[in-house]
């Protein structure tokens, strides 16, 4: 993976374009003390390899967002926001649809949630956004939840950050 991203990111620059990973709860694994995901970003320069944080992963790994985000300072020029509800379990990759055709089950008392609905601190998150140079925060939720569609998902994220002054 790592030798792939390098080449991805050379290919990427030299069209103009710049490479983002964007993380999942599984890179929180650790190799020998770290971080699959840190491992990633240690061995790849950072010209060719940004982060795309999804801080709902980052917290479901263990690690606290904002201080997350900000261990990244230049080198995420995008966060998403992404709030849920409840604790991880051992059926957390059914939420995401690995089983292609089936409709993914929750693990028990998990949900995601519309963004100031749930767990997150959304306040803190923003802060360390802006801190660590973010140029773009991107609300992210994988399924509707609280009874919404997912269009009033998405307005009640809206009005909330909107609320926050956002």
């Amino acid at each position: 993976m790592i030798e792939n991203a390098k080449m991805l990111g050379k290919v990427a620059k030299s069209m103009g374009m710049q490479l983002l990973y964007h993380n999942h709860e599984f890179e929180f694994l650790k190799i020998n003390g770290k971080y699959a995901l840190e491992i990633l970003y240690d061995s790849v320069d950072a010209d060719l390899l940004k982060t795309q944080l999804d801080t709902c992963w980052v917290n479901v790994g263990g690690e606290e967002p904002a201080a997350y985000v900000r261990k990244f300072t230049g080198r995420a020029p995008v966060v998403h926001l992404k709030d849920f509800k409840g604790e991880k379990s051992e059926n957390m990759y059914e939420l995401i649809g690995f089983n292609e055709g089936e409709v993914p089950k929750r693990p028990d008392g998990f949900e995601f949630r519309p963004v100031g609905s749930g767990a997150q601190n959304f306040p803190a998150i923003l802060a360390a956004s802006e801190d660590a140079g973010a140029e773009w925060v991107v609300v992210e939720q994988d399924q509707p939840s609280m009874g919404l569609t997912p269009m009033e998902c998405a307005a009640k994220s809206r009005a909330y950050l909107k609320s926050i002054g956002y």
